[in-house]
């Protein structure tokens, strides 16, 4: 069996991965789910022979939330934003064809990767389109990780073991098979907050608008059924109808337990537990009004102890997961591994510049290397040539300088001949 790759075949793009030709993928049920359904699929999930295919379409539903996608994202881009480079055992990066680190498929993988912390666990496939990397994420439904099957039909028993030869050669997995990620935990507030945002705007239909109330006689129908026809034609705002003799009070909750901050209140209080799910901590992207600088920061070396694990974790799947499948498609040349590139502080980058041109303004040797590092340019291609050509300009200046002190001494010295001879 060939490695999985991507050809045109009469104009038509085929790919001929092993795992992505057989997948029949469905559309998500997107059921209103409460608390109940919540832990019911979170149960099915568990179970002995736990299926995940309806919490991960509940999974897929509470996405829509905005703010829990922001949430993710910012997670993600905590570490994606951050660049790499592929380098050798001294630490000296390796020029690879293509420029694969650098092309939309390998970020938009690095970020598949990352997601599996939110979903618990991702199967991916590696493929060589003509020398560029292309990659198939299994849809989560079609992943069976305990027994490590790969199923055509999302509820179907029986698939591809992507553990065994000749799949595990060009699939990689990430997770543990028994984690469900940190959408498990952010669900049930998503979950809460819309029945609360539900609440609020039928709290802001009955009391944010004018109800109308109309009169009539007890005993006239035909006046009842037309002021009825009336108001329905006349607004949506609320109304009854109701007989002279009734008596009809509109009751709005005025104690602060009841009153309408108490759905901005409760909306809140779950945005900042999906913070904490995801982010591990709050203020970072919202703020509290009794909170100050110092806990602000403490909630931000949170958030980036977080991320540097993140990173960490990035790191060893890539080289431990990524990096062997790689090298076996051709992908990139063996004996390297990924390493992140040092972020660049610029006033720190700038107290270095001043000290180096102190140093060499002293007349100490400096390794142009070192500047260029230091600076984050990047060094000419033709670094050497351009270099030759400015030392050939120095050395053309320095000869001009000697000459030009060389008639200096000479007209000095005529000088005083003549002033001699007219002593004479």
């Amino acid at each position: 069996m060939s490695n999985p790759k991507v050809y045109k075949k009469e104009g038509e793009t085929i790919e001929s991965g092993k795992v992505i030709q057989n997948i029949v993928v469905r559309p998500v049920q997107r059921n209103k789910a409460d608390i109940m359904d919540w832990r019911n699929r979170h149960q099915h999930a568990e179970g002995i022979n736990g299926v995940r295919v309806d919490l991960y379409d509940l999974y897929d539903d509470v996405l829509l939330d905005g703010f829990l996608n922001r949430m993710m994202k910012n997670r993600i881009l905590g570490v994606t934003k951050n660049r790499l480079r592929y380098v050798d055992k001294k630490g000296v990066e390796i020029k690879v064809e293509n420029n694969i680190i650098d092309l939309l498929q390998f970020k938009l993988l690095r970020e598949a990767i990352q997601l599996q912390k939110a979903w618990g666990i991702s199967v991916i496939e590696l493929m060589n389109d003509n020398g560029k990397l292309k990659f198939f994420d299994v849809p989560k439904k079609h992943i069976l990780p305990k027994d490590g099957i790969i199923v055509n039909n999302q509820y179907d028993n029986d698939g591809i073991s992507y553990r065994n030869p000749p799949y595990n050669k060009t699939v990689i997995e990430i997770g543990k098979h028994d984690d469900l990620g940190y959408l498990l935990i952010a669900c049930p507030y998503v979950i809460y907050k819309r029945g609360d945002i539900a609440d609020w705007a039928n709290y802001a239909q009955i009391f944010g608008m004018p109800f109308r109330e109309a009169r009539y006689d007890g005993f006239n129908e035909m006046v009842r059924l037309q002021l009825e026809q009336a108001l329905e034609k006349a607004a949506s705002a609320a109304w009854a109808v109701l007989p002279k003799d009734a008596e009809f009070k509109l009751h709005e909750a005025k104690s602060g337990a009841n009153s309408n901050e108490l759905y901005n209140t409760l909306r809140q209080a779950m945005n900042e537990e999906i913070m904490v799910a995801i982010l591990g901590a709050t203020e970072t992207t919202i703020s509290s009004k009794s909170s100050g600088y110092a806990q602000s920061e403490i909630h931000k070396n949170t958030v980036d102890e977080q991320t540097y694990n993140d990173m960490a974790e990035e790191l060893c799947i890539l080289n431990d997961k990524l990096l062997p499948v790689m090298i076996y498609l051709g992908l990139l040349p063996a004996n390297g591994k990924f390493e992140y590139c040092e972020p660049m502080d610029i006033a720190e980058a700038v107290k270095k510049i001043n000290l180096a041109q102190k140093v060499k303004a002293i007349g100490l040797p400096l390794n142009d290397d070192n500047i260029y590092e230091m600076s984050g340019l990047k060094k000419p291609v033709d670094y050497s040539q351009q270099k030759k050509k400015i030392e050939q300009q120095k050395q053309r200046l320095s000869s001009l300088e000697i000459e030009g002190a060389n008639e200096g001494e000479n007209l000095q010295l005529f000088e005083v001949i003549k002033k001699w001879f007219r002593l004479k």
